[in-house]
């Protein structure tokens, strides 16, 4: 059997049958690229400060304020405004009186320590308050828990390896491959959509392949991790194996955690309390971050305040370098502004793809009976 006519036959069925949902994944990558410009546009009463001059308050009180404000709930993680007009983002979960759980997130002022606003986590709705985590949940999961992951997964590597298959559709010969990258054709012919969608595929080859790769690493985090493993060791985040303990009584606060790791409030990313191995998780800004997540994690115990441990995502290892670097790529992170720019242009691509490919195969489907309907 020849390989083109298996290769045209594979990447005809895979636009087919995953076009819709690749398409999804596209426009929702576009959106969230700037998720947190879309979610202060949109949402300016929770993710906007008062702008009030002054000394930041201390993340104690913004905690003891966030808890009167929602009873019941618990902080997981905080992150620290930063920007001088932008909220504190306190993600974590609400008991409720009947004994269940929901996850929430609190915005508070950073300076006056006052509650902006709150919103549940996951909530499938369309109110300007909910659209942004709607479509991170559409990107990430499709709102569908882990059968949504694993799916979204199997469409990123299905993706990855059309790349490759796809290829020598486009290069069918080595002579005359420059004429790959043009589009000739008149406007609405046949030939104009082949061009079309040939070179815009050719030319964002690189960008796509690189978030068909990491899209497929961020779902399967684990087995990305076995298989790498196998080339490059790899180290975990400290606090997963570090062993369970009863949390202290009467734990140091935040803000003394803080300042154990660091003077400068400036250079803290985020908090995070794990009582279950009796730590503070400080997240510090650094000269090997590859993003703007500040990547540095230092451990302070609860109890006594002292520092017991430090790790840089960035490892010591290829591995670890491998994968500090997928979700920098993935969201365009890893380059700025620009990195942002490239990674939208890539979505807007893969959506014009998606839809000139199902009329192609439209268009060649209608072609196709015409020439073998029976004359009258």
């Amino acid at each position: 059997m020849r390989t083109r006519p298996a290769f045209r036959f594979w990447h005809r069925w895979f636009g087919i049958l995953g076009g819709v949902w690749l398409m999804l994944l596209a426009i929702t990558g576009c959106a969230i690229a700037w998720y947190d410009e879309l979610d202060g546009l949109l949402n300016p009463d929770l993710r906007h400060a008062s702008g009030s001059a002054g000394q930041a308050a201390p993340v104690d009180q913004v905690v003891s304020r966030a808890k009167e404000a929602l009873p019941g709930f618990e902080p997981g993680n905080i992150l620290l405004a930063q920007e001088p007009d932008r909220t504190h983002w306190l993600l974590g979960r609400q008991s409720l009186p009947d004994g269940s759980f929901r996850a929430v997130q609190v915005f508070v002022d950073p300076i006056t320590a006052e509650l902006a606003g709150w919103r549940e986590s996951g909530a499938i709705s369309l109110h300007r308050h909910h659209l942004p985590d709607l479509l991170y949940g559409l990107h990430t999961d499709l709102m569908a828990g882990e059968s949504g992951v694993i799916f979204v997964g199997l469409i990123a590597l299905v993706w990855l390896l059309d790349h490759f298959l796809s290829l020598p559709l486009a290069f069918p010969r080595l002579r005359g491959a420059l004429s790959a990258f043009r589009i000739g054709g008149h406007a609405g012919s046949l030939r104009r959509i082949w061009d079309r969608h040939r070179a815009s595929g050719i030319w964002l080859w690189p960008v796509t392949g690189m978030l068909a790769l990491t899209g497929a690493t961020l779902s399967f985090p684990m087995e990305s991790r076995e298989v790498v493993e196998t080339v490059s060791p790899i180290s975990e985040r400290l606090h997963y194996g570090m062993q369970e303990r009863e949390p202290p009584a009467n734990p140091i606060s935040f803000d003394s955690a803080i300042a154990r790791v660091t003077p400068d409030r400036a250079a803290v990313h985020s908090v995070r309390p794990h009582p279950e191995v009796g730590l503070y998780a400080v997240r510090t800004f650094d000269q090997r971050d590859v993003d703007n997540q500040g990547r540095l994690w230092t451990y302070v115990d609860m109890e006594t305040g002292e520092i017991t441990a430090q790790r840089h995502d960035a490892g010591d290892s290829a591995g670890d370098t491998f994968f500090i670097w997928q979700y920098a790529l993935h969201s365009g992170h890893a380059f700025g502004l620009a990195g942002r720019l490239v990674v939208t242009l890539a979505g807007l691509v893969t959506a014009y793809l998606c839809i000139s490919g199902y009329l192609l195969w439209w268009r060649r489907r209608r072609r196709s009976d015409r020439a073998y309907r029976p004359s009258r």
